[in-house]
């Protein structure tokens, strides 16, 4: 299971970089790197684009690429150093953010007035960074699928990873699992926010599989 790099804590800041980018920084850590050389953060990102038999294009229809086209890909690699000033990571623009995969910028606010005072009242008691990695902004409010209790503020990194822990303890994700910060607050997610399964997906992963995966799925109660 991927474990979240191991930065110390700090605030969050946006430096550019000789790239003409912005880029999340902690404590010195560029987070949206690899590592660091002599030769400054080294930054990966993946190009993909469809070939249908006249040229590299674009494809604009989705995560999936039909299957008469051909899907093609390779791995940017590049270095950035920084040239500060820092900035306030809140206010920085998508169309001047790094876009090398890994960090997570402050969240824009939610669609949902729920799920915004959830987020308000957990920024409220533990404050606005993941609860799991502390790396991060939290950007998900994580909640127990069985009883609609709410756990904590996680990343996106962490919130996809965390129910996959195979430990009982000694390890972020499983005291989190045993001890859900959230859990004392006693916030309920609401039932209408949970997640459903578009028509176009479910069709498209039917087309896919040969079965139905959403078949017999039903969403939890408190």
């Amino acid at each position: 299971m991927p474990i979240a790099p191991k930065v110390p804590p700090g605030p969050l800041a946006a430096v550019p970089g000789d790239d003409g980018r912005l880029h999340l920084v902690r404590a010195g850590h560029m987070l949206c790197a690899e590592g660091e050389t002599e030769n400054g953060w080294e930054h990966q990102a993946c190009i993909a684009w469809i070939d249908r038999g006249n040229g590299p294009e674009d494809w604009t229809g989705g995560p999936y690429v039909p299957l008469e086209h051909e899907g093609r890909s390779f791995m940017h690699l590049w270095t950035v150093r920084s040239l500060g000033p820092a900035q306030d990571p809140g206010a920085v623009g998508r169309a001047t953010r790094c876009r090398s995969g890994g960090p997570h910028w402050p969240p824009p606010p939610a669609r949902s007035r729920a799920i915004r005072l959830l987020r308000e009242a957990l920024v409220t008691a533990f404050g606005p960074d993941c609860q799991i990695c502390g790396l991060y902004p939290g950007e998900v409010v994580d909640h127990d699928h069985e009883t609609g209790y709410v756990r904590g503020l996680l990343c996106r990194f962490c919130n996809c990873t965390v129910d996959e822990c195979p430990h009982i303890a000694d390890c972020p994700n499983a005291d989190f699992l045993r001890h859900p910060p959230a859990f004392a607050l006693e916030l309920i997610y609401p039932a209408n926010q949970e997640w459903r399964p578009r028509e176009s997906t479910r069709r498209r992963k039917i087309e896919q599989l040969g079965f139905d995966p959403f078949d017999g799925l039903r969403l939890p109660r408190p």
